[in-house]
C-alpha cells in the first residue's frame, strides 16, 4: 500500500528507488528529488518511507510517494511498484539499490534462510525489471542495479548473497544485449565497501565509500552510456587482481 503526499510542483520524470529508506538507496532518493525527479520510495519500513517522501517533497517541491513492501515475501514486487506509479509523470529511471547480506552466509543456512537471501538480492531485482520494463522502453528510460564486488569471485563466505549477486550481472549483460538497439539503458555499478550501520564497527580491509558521494555519481550519469561500474572506481583494479589470483594463493584468502 503506497502514501501519497500532495504535490508541490510539477516533475518532468519519475525515479523508483527500491530499497529507499537508508544508505545508498536513501541518498539516490535524496539526490534524485534534489535534481527535480518525481520519487518513488520503495522500503519495508512505512515509517521510514513516508517520513523520507514527506521530507524530499517538502525540501524539493516534488512529488514523492512511498511504497511499503518486504521484498522477501512479495511474490510480484514489481506489480505493486507498477501499481503505485499510478498518476506521476513519466517513468525515466529504477534503480535497485536494495540488498541484504548475514554474517552467517557460510554454506550452513537453512532454506528459508537461503530464500529470503535469493528473493532480496536476486529475484525482487529481476522480478521489478521485468514488470517495469514496458514504462522504461516507452521512454527510453534506465534501469541501475547494483552489484557487488563480493561476487567477484567465489570464496567461502557470503556464499548465497555473491551467487545472488552474480546473477545480476548475467542479468544486467543479457538486457544489454535484448536492447543493444539503444532503447533501454542498463547500469551495473559494482560496489565496494559502504559506510553504513552494515559496515559499523567493524574491521575493513579497505576503506569504506560514503554513500552520499557514490548517490551523486550515479544520479549524474543516469544519460551515461549503458556497462559495469566500479565504484569508488579503483574497485576495479582489486577485483582484477582478485579474478587474476593462482588458486593455490587465492584459496589462503580469509579476509
Amino acid at each position: 500500500m503506497s502514501t501519497t503526499i500532495p504535490i508541490a510542483t510539477a516533475a518532468a520524470d519519475t525515479a523508483v528507488v527500491v530499497g529507499a529508506s537508508s544508505g545508498l538507496g536513501r541518498a539516490l532518493a535524496t539526490e534524485l528529488a534534489r535534481r527535480g525527479h518525481a520519487v518513488l520510495l520503495v522500503a519495508s519500513d512505512r515509517r521510514d518511507v513516508d517520513a523520507l517522501a514527506a521530507d524530499l517533497q517538502l525540501r524539493h517541491g516534488v512529488p514523492a510517494r512511498g511504497l511499503a513492501l518486504d521484498l522477501a515475501r512479495s511474490a510480484d514486487p514489481g506489480g505493486a511498484i507498477g501499481a503505485a506509479l499510478d498518476g506521476l509523470p513519466p517513468l525515466a529511471a529504477v534503480l535497485i539499490p536494495a540488498g541484504w547480506s548475514r554474517h552467517d552466509d557460510d554454506g550452513t543456512l537453512d532454506t528459508a534462510a537461503i530464500g529470503q537471501l535469493l528473493a532480496i538480492n536476486l529475484h525482487a531485482p529481476l522480478a521489478i525489471a521485468h514488470a517495469l520494463l514496458p514504462a522504461l522502453l516507452e521512454h527510453r528510460g534506465t534501469l541501475v542495479l547494483f552489484g557487488s564486488v563480493a561476487a567477484e569471485r567465489g570464496r567461502g563466505r557470503n556464499i548465497v548473497y555473491a551467487a545472488a549477486k552474480r546473477g545480476l550481472v548475467s542479468f544486467a549483460q543479457s538486457l544489454r544485449h535484448r536492447h543493444a538497439d539503444g532503447a533501454l539503458r542498463v547500469q551495473l555499478y559494482q560496489l565496494g565497501f559502504l559506510r553504513s550501520n552494515l559496515t559499523h564497527g567493524l574491521r575493513l580491509p579497505l576503506p569504506a565509500a560514503e554513500p552520499d558521494g557514490i548517490a551523486r555519481d550515479v544520479v549524474a550519469g543516469l544519460a551515461r552510456r549503458d556497462g559495469t561500474y566500479y565504484r569508488p572506481g579503483w574497485w576495479a583494479l582489486v577485483a582484477l587482481i582478485v579474478r587474476s589470483l593462482p588458486w593455490f594463493v587465492f584459496r589462503r584468502m580469509k579476509d
